[in-house]
């Protein structure tokens, strides 16, 4: 390969690298977009269970919500907070009902009736007492 060719190879390289670069910014970017307009969940029931996409002890309650069928027995509304900015504020505004500063708050978190439960042994009491489990 002569000295030419190995310019103009490295030379589209490079511009296939910032190509893609811009194109994977420009699209995360607008996912987040996306995410700060999405509107809020619709609430349809007395019982909120806020949630983080990818929160490991998010995944914990929903593992015992499904090994315990608590959602045959339990109506709740299932709320992500950490890609939608409208439920994250709907969320803040139920904890501050409660009571709670924002350094007390965090997911998992189940909001019902004027009272919260925070994190996974508060939310998973809360639900077995619900669904009626000893």
């Amino acid at each position: 390969m002569d000295k030419q060719t190995k310019k103009l190879t490295i030379l589209i390289l490079v511009l296939v690298v910032i190509g893609t670069g811009v194109w994977y910014w420009g699209a995360s970017a607008q996912s987040k977009k996306q995410a700060e307009q999405a509107a809020a969940t619709p609430i349809k029931t007395n019982i909120i269970f806020f949630y983080g996409q990818g929160c490991p002890h998010c995944a914990d309650v929903e593992k015992f919500i499904a090994d315990n069928n608590i959602a045959a027995k339990v109506k709740y509304d299932f709320v992500e907070v950490w890609y939608n900015q409208a439920n994250a504020k709907l969320m803040m505004q139920k904890a501050q009902e409660c009571g709670l500063n924002q350094d007390q708050i965090g997911v998992p978190f189940v909001y019902s009736q004027g009272k919260c439960y925070v994190g996974t042994p508060d939310v998973e009491n809360f639900f077995k007492q619900a669904a009626g489990i000893k």
